[in-house]
């Protein structure tokens, strides 16, 4: 990771992406695309708080991002009061495990409250 504060790597949907294997860019990562005759250069991911332009961002059409850092101005989903009710965070769950613990991470931080979550997790 390079200068940037650990909270950064923290998705707003609660995946943790300095633990993706796309942002990293592992050798299985790259070897799984390679194997798809996808262009190894776009195969990459500065997290979704990097530009979301001239692909820095893996997901750069991201619903989440636009509505939780674009239209709400939060850092997390957490800190949406329709975090329950939402449908983007509902689908997002429904579409991997790893979304599913992603979710399950944001309702501690709401429960918990997001500085209190990110200190007790070493985000801060």
């Amino acid at each position: 990771m390079i200068d940037k504060p650990r909270r950064w790597y923290l998705s707003v949907c609660g995946l943790d992406c300095s633990k993706c294997s796309i942002h990293l860019r592992t050798k299985e990562e790259l070897d799984y695309w390679k194997s798809q005759n996808a262009d190894l250069d776009k195969v990459r991911c500065g997290c979704c708080r990097s530009e979301r332009k001239d692909g820095r961002h893996w997901s750069w059409d991201c619903k989440l991002v636009e509505c939780c850092i674009d239209k709400k101005k939060f850092e997390f989903c957490a800190q949406c009061a329709d975090l329950d009710s939402c449908v983007l965070v509902r689908e997002f769950a429904e579409s991997h495990e790893h979304h599913r613990a992603a979710v399950a991470r944001l309702k501690e931080m709401k429960q918990a409250g997001v500085e209190r979550w990110l200190s007790l997790h070493g985000f801060c």
